[in-house]
């Protein structure tokens, strides 16, 4: 043995792991860790749906809210549901996912340039992107559907927001600023139309540090633009601000806050003023009409003797509609007037030539008149139901009142001045109808201190306008005065100075066309023909030959459509002057059964007229033809119906036993159209000649009457009635014929006479 030992070593296992194995587990977490972050921090995938993808590019255009990025479209396609509009899939910020509710809008923010300025600026660099605005309310939701334009300011950003009421929108716009004593207090956000109210509802915001500036009792009105009004005493321009009126706006005014005016609310709604004169402030009342008329807020006026004193601010009907109350804004110098005898009505536009006033009254529609009264038990009122129409003419009021009576009054009106020598001298209190229609009456008052000047051969006349006749060699221009030029007017004068009556209220006085027609005896009438036919002046009005009136003037129709012969009727007015009476041409007629009239072939053609029985008329429309019915004062009148008229004419003779002894005066159809009546008169002596059982028939021409046995049969009356016809008439001898007939009695007209009539012959003695 040896002295070195050796020993067995000792082999232990190993139970550690290597390092290498703990970069894979490394690799792990870091991987588990980004695909955690991954998660949370990936993009909500949305879809919004456009009506166009005008101006939206994949990629480019982003979602931003409050000037930060929060997404961008990643695709667009088209809506394939209807072809409408397009589908934008957007990304949105993961960390936006609370804000996308039901109530989150968005829409498309681009440039706009226009005259109050440019919106969307920043688009021109950026271009085009995505405006949202956060919903707090709804459940979550990842589709949504693009407003067509921003949404209106939210009611919870701090300011005043108030909603205003107007007619119309006019220049305002979204971003119109709201002024105050010209400084800029706020803006308009909104404004959308109520078809329910027919008005425009404008929402605007006042800036939280002049909130205070608006009260209960503030006034807005808009100031867009020029205001301009124009009258007799020059031309009046308004506006509020360059700013004003480049862009629009509104402004405001507000009186003392009190405890009946405490500062406005969130809400509150106002009425927006056309201008500035609408909103004045005023006295309030109301009107109310009966039946409904047609009143505009802000726009009908109350007028008194040509002078605004109030404005209508708002009106209600009741619930029956049967009438309607209009609540007024009157001027305060009016306060005193407002009492129990204060009356109000409407005044409709008229197209005449009484100034500016009657312009306004054209372009505004309907007025508002009033009649203001101091009245000593009169009471205030502020409540009042206005007339039908205008109120009659009160004959307690100091002054001399008369009627002036014409066919029409072209510009006399309501204040229609009076003249006498170019001075007023009083006024037109009312117009209206005549009792029969057929002419128009002015009422007018002559103050006490020129009562005097009028008796009753004063003579009136419508000083209206400039009035020139004449011809180039002798030109004749005549006006009153510049106020009845502008405004219209009546002038009268007496004819024979102190000669005249004294005249009592109600007198009645006719009113002449013009002043050459007063200057003339005789009553003025007009006489409306579809041509001149030969008509000049100087052409005479005739009655069975005896000349009763005189053509002045012929005018041609403004419509065209025929000429009036303004004339005088200086004998009997009151019977042709008169409703019924009857006019037409009188001309020379030729033909074969004889000629008529030949007399105005060296005289001149004339017109006859036909006096009636009814009330006074001044206006007429002349016959084409002589009238139907003529009935003369002597002999007798009686009617004959016929199934047709045949030759019978105007003037044909009638005959007994072949002697003239009366003619047609007029024909026309029966009432029920199925038979002709023809008029006749008999003359005197021979009137009594006809009797209840007298026959007419009618005598003209030939009757020939042939048979292939009995041979021809030959009849006639005369050769007078062959050329000219007739109707004949013969009377039996029978009792019942001795009493003579009436006039009006009607007979049958036979077509040809009887044997048995030929053969009669009675004694009638015509003494």
């Amino acid at each position: 043995m040896t002295d070195q030992e050796y020993h067995e070593a000792l082999v232990k296992e190993s139970r550690s792991i290597s390092i290498i194995w703990l970069l894979p587990m490394i690799a792990v977490v870091i991987g588990g860790w980004l695909l955690v972050k991954s998660l949370i921090e990936s993009p909500i995938e949305i879809t919004i749906d456009f009506p166009s993808g005008t101006g939206m590019e994949v990629g480019k255009t982003k979602v931003i809210y409050e000037g930060i990025t929060a997404g961008v479209v990643t695709d667009i396609r088209l809506d394939t549901t209807d072809l409408e509009g397009v589908i934008a899939t957007v990304e949105i910020d993961r960390r936006a996912e609370p804000l996308l509710r039901e109530s989150t809008q968005f829409w498309l923010v681009k440039p706009e340039i226009s005259l109050s300025g440019v919106t969307g600026l920043e688009t021109i660099v950026t271009g085009n992107y995505i405006g949202v605005k956060v919903g707090l309310t709804g459940k979550k939701s990842t589709l949504f559907k693009a407003l067509s334009e921003p949404p209106p300011l939210d009611i919870q950003v701090p300011g005043l927001h108030l909603e205003l009421l107007a007619s119309d929108l006019g220049s305002l716009h979204v971003d119109a600023p709201v002024l105050f004593k010209k400084i800029v207090v706020g803006s308009v956000t909104q404004y959308q139309l109520k078809p329910k109210e027919d008005q425009v509802s404008i929402r605007i915001h006042i800036k939280p540090e002049y909130a205070g500036l608006v009260s209960k009792q503030s006034r807005f009105w808009n100031v867009s633009g020029i205001t301009a009004s124009a009258d007799l005493s020059g031309v009046k321009v308004q506006t509020e601000s360059l700013l004003s009126v480049v862009q629009g706006g509104i402004t405001f005014d507000t009186p003392a806050l009190s405890e009946n005016n405490p500062p406005a609310d969130n809400e509150d709604t106002f009425t927006l003023y056309s201008d500035y004169e609408a909103a004045q402030r005023g006295v309030q009342a109301t009107i109310t009409f009966r039946p409904p008329e047609s009143l505009e807020p802000g726009k009908t006026k109350v007028m008194f003797k040509g002078f605004e004193v109030g404005l209508v601010q708002s009106v209600e009907f009741s619930e029956d509609d049967a009438s309607v109350t209009a609540e007024v804004s009157f001027h305060p110098e009016a306060e005193p007037y407002l009492t129990t005898a204060t009356r109000f009505w409407l005044v409709k536009p008229e197209v005449s030539l009484k100034g500016v006033s009657a312009l306004e009254t054209l372009i505004t529609g309907n007025q508002i008149a009033m009649e203001m009264k101091k009245a000593d038990k009169a009471e205030p009122s502020r409540s009042f139901t206005a007339l039908k129409e205008a109120p009659k003419v009160d004959y307690s009021r100091p002054g001399l009142h008369l009627k002036l009576e014409s066919a029409e009054l072209s510009s006399v009106s309501r204040g229609t001045p009076v003249l006498y020598r170019q001075v007023q001298v009083g006024e037109v209190q009312a117009v209206s109808l005549s009792r029969s229609r057929n002419s128009v009456i002015a009422d007018i008052t002559i103050e006490p201190e020129y009562a005097a000047l009028v008796n009753d051969h004063s003579r009136f006349w419508k000083a209206s306008g400039i009035a020139v006749s004449g011809s180039i060699t002798n030109l004749k221009v005549r006006a009153e005065s510049l106020t009845s030029i502008v405004q219209g007017g009546i002038a009268f004068y007496n004819p024979d100075q102190g000669s005249g009556k004294k005249i009592r209220n109600g007198h009645v006085f006719n009113l002449y066309d013009d002043y050459d027609l007063a200057r003339e005896n005789g009553v003025a009438v007009r006489i409306r023909l579809p041509g001149s036919q030969g008509l000049e002046e100087g052409t005479l009005i005739k009655y069975q030959g005896f000349t009763v009136g005189e053509v002045k003037r012929i005018e041609l129709n403004p419509d065209l459509s025929g000429v009036t012969a303004h004339a005088l009727i200086r004998k009997y007015p009151r019977k042709f002057a008169v409703q019924g009476s009857q006019f037409w041409l009188v001309h020379p007629t030729i033909g074969i059964t004889g000629a008529s009239n030949l007399d105005t072939l060296l005289k001149g053609q004339y017109l006859e007229v036909q006096p009636g029985d009814g009330d006074a008329r001044y206006d007429f429309v002349a016959l084409s033809a002589p009238a139907p019915v003529v009935k003369p004062g002597t002999g007798l009148n009686v009617v004959l119906k016929s199934p047709r008229l045949a030759s019978i004419r105007e003037g044909l003779r009638v005959y007994y036993r072949d002697i003239v002894v009366g003619s047609v005066t007029g024909y026309e159809l029966g009432p029920m159209a199925d038979e002709v009546l023809v008029y006749v008169n008999i003359e005197p002596p021979y009137d009594v000649l006809v009797r209840p059982g007298t026959r007419f028939w009618n005598a003209s021409g030939v009757n020939i009457d042939v048979g292939l046995f009995s041979g021809a049969s030959i009849k006639t009356e005369s050769l007078e009635s062959i050329l000219a016809g007739g109707i004949s008439f013969a009377t039996p001898e029978t009792r019942q014929s001795t009493a003579p007939v009436q006039n009006g009695e009607v007979f049958t007209l036979y077509s040809e006479a009887n044997e048995e009539w030929l053969r009669w012959k009675p004694r009638i003695s015509l003494k």
